[in-house]
């Protein structure tokens, strides 16, 4: 009797140890498995397409505004760009009547070099600051440290240092920036001088949802890639 009781208990015990490990197996097979996930769609999209002719790009920016309807008359994403790199007090000049700027792009220019193009997000100006211009500054300074502290090697280093150099040194670096506003204001905005293009997305269109292609101050025919056959200069 005693040893049928303790076989009784052997194999009651090994039964519930068979089921723990296929437990176990069915848990971590689960978490192996990665589920369904939905693709993030971008749909929409600011600034030229590849290889786009700059002439008709401009024209599509320019319609992008022309609507009145109803649905398009309320805040929207847009994309400005400039006919050349502004100053962040030029930027803060020309956006001052925005509610919102949320994105920086900086580049600046070299003839015959692919210079970088840096982003930066923005904030909104901090209690008693007077306009935008500090926000912009401090984005630009970000830039700097982010392109002098670059992981690249060789050309792609030497175009970043000479970056973080013009841009401490305070060239004109604000190529473009992401605004949101209403399309009259927006339209205020194309008006301003310097303004090269304001390109603008469907009112229902969400922030982190669209992409963006700047329109490059070099880009004057097509939105190619820019040359990159000259000698960086030393930064």
């Amino acid at each position: 009797m005693r040893l049928r009781t303790v076989l009784r208990g052997a194999v009651t015990t090994l039964g519930v140890g068979v089921v723990i490990v296929l437990a176990l197996v069915v848990i971590l097979t689960a978490l192996r498995t990665e589920l369904p996930r939905s693709p993030g769609v971008m749909s929409d999209a600011l600034g030229p397409d590849p290889g786009e002719p700059v002439a008709a790009y401009l024209q599509r920016a320019a319609d992008s505004l022309a609507t009145d309807t109803p649905a398009a008359t309320g805040p929207r994403w847009a994309l400005v760009t400039t006919e050349r790199p502004w100053t962040a007090a030029e930027a803060a000049e020309a956006t001052a009547g925005l509610p919102r700027v949320s994105t920086l792009y900086a580049q600046t220019p070299e003839p015959g070099v692919a210079m970088p193009v840096l982003t930066q997000t923005l904030a909104e100006p901090a209690a008693g600051e007077a306009g935008r211009a500090p926000v912009l500054a401090r984005a630009l300074d970000r830039i700097a440290r982010a392109a002098a502290g670059t992981q690249d090697t060789g050309r792609a280093a030497q175009a970043h240092a000479l970056t973080a150099t013009r841009v401490r040194a305070g060239a004109p670096a604000v190529i473009a920036l992401i605004v949101r506003a209403d399309t009259a204001t927006l339209r205020d905005v194309a008006d301003e001088p310097g303004v090269r293009s304001v390109d603008a997305l469907p009112p229902d269109a969400v922030w982190g949802r669209f992409a963006v292609r700047p329109l490059l101050p070099q880009q004057r025919d097509a939105a190619d890639p820019l040359p990159d056959g000259a000698p960086v200069p030393e930064a």
